[in-house]
C-alpha cells in the first residue's frame, strides 16, 4: 500500500523505521534549562530537542513530528488562534509561547480537565457538529482523529486493528471536521489541517473533498526519511 503511494524506496524506509524504537523528544521553552543529567540535541525545528542522554523531568515530550506543526500556522501576538481536537493540549502549549489568543475545544471533558494549567479558554465542543462561536479566529488548528499509521513504531497494535471500513469512517468525519472549522475561518487567515496519519484517504483525499483546490502548502512526514513520526498538514488559507 505505501509502495503504491511513496515509491519503493520510501515505502522500505517506512517499514524499517516502524521496526525500530522510536527516539524521545521534548519541547524546550525559552530561557528555561533542562534538567540536571539530560543531554539534549537540537533539531530544525525551534524548541524541539532529541534527548540523547538521562531523564524528561520537568519537560514536556512531544514528538519532533508533532513539534512541526505549529510554525506552519506563522502565529504572532494578538492573533486569535482556535485549536480544535486540542487535548492533550501538547499543540495548544506550543501555541501560546507565540501570545496569541487562544481558545482549545474538545470533545471529551475529561481529557480538557488535563489542561487547565494551560491559563486559555477551554470548551467541550463536539467539532463534528456546528460550533459554539461568533468570533472568526485568525488562526485554527484541525489536528484531526485519525488512523495514526504514522506513529506504528510507538503504537504497533495500531496495524492489527486498522481496516479499510474504519479508513472510511474517519474520512467522513475528517471531512465534517474540516468543513465546520473553515467555517471560522477570518478574512486572510490560516487554517493547518493535520493528522499523525500516512494514508491519502485520510490526507490529501480529504482536503481535496472539502476544498476543491489545492492548499497553500504541504508538509508530509515520513518515518525513516524524517525524523520522528510519520505526519502531514495542509496550509489553508482563506479567500
Amino acid at each position: 500500500r505505501w509502495e503504491r503511494h511513496y515509491g519503493a524506496e520510501a515505502a522500505g524506509s517506512l517499514a524499517w523505521a516502524n521496526l525500530r524504537p522510536p527516539d524521545t523528544y521534548v519541547h524546550l521553552s525559552k530561557g528555561v534549562a533542562p534538567p540536571d543529567g539530560a543531554v539534549l540535541e537540537p533539531t530544525d525545528v525551534a524548541g524541539c530537542y532529541r534527548l540523547v542522554e538521562g531523564q524528561p523531568v520537568g519537560l514536556r515530550v512531544q514528538d519532533i513530528g508533532s513539534q512541526a506543526i505549529i510554525p506552519l500556522l506563522e502565529l504572532a501576538p494578538g492573533l486569535r488562534f482556535l485549536d480544535l481536537c486540542a487535548a492533550p493540549g501538547n499543540k495548544t502549549a506550543q501555541a501560546l509561547e507565540c501570545g496569541v489568543q487562544a481558545i482549545a475545544c474538545d470533545v471529551h471533558l475529561s481529557r480538557l480537565k488535563a489542561m487547565k494549567n494551560l491559563g486559555c479558554p477551554l470548551v467541550v465542543a463536539d467539532a463534528a457538529s456546528r460550533l459554539p462561536f461568533r468570533q472568526r479566529f485568525d488562526r485554527i488548528l484541525l489536528d484531526a482523529p485519525c488512523s495514526g499509521t504514522g506513529t506504528l513504531a510507538r503504537n504497533p497494535e495500531i496495524k492489527w486493528r486498522l481496516t479499510p471500513s474504519k479508513l472510511g469512517e474517519l474520512h467522513e468525519l475528517q471531512v465534517k471536521l474540516l468543513r465546520n472549522a473553515l467555517e471560522l475561518l477570518a478574512p486572510d487567515g490560516l487554517l493547518v489541517y493535520a493528522t499523525c496519519s500516512l494514508e491519502p484517504e485520510e490526507n490529501e483525499d480529504v482536503v481535496a473533498e472539502v476544498l476543491g483546490r489545492a492548499p497553500e502548502r504541504l508538509l508530509r512526514r515520513l518515518p525513516g526519511r524524517d525524523p520522528g513520526d510519520g505526519f502531514f498538514a495542509a496550509v489553508i488559507r482563506s479567500r
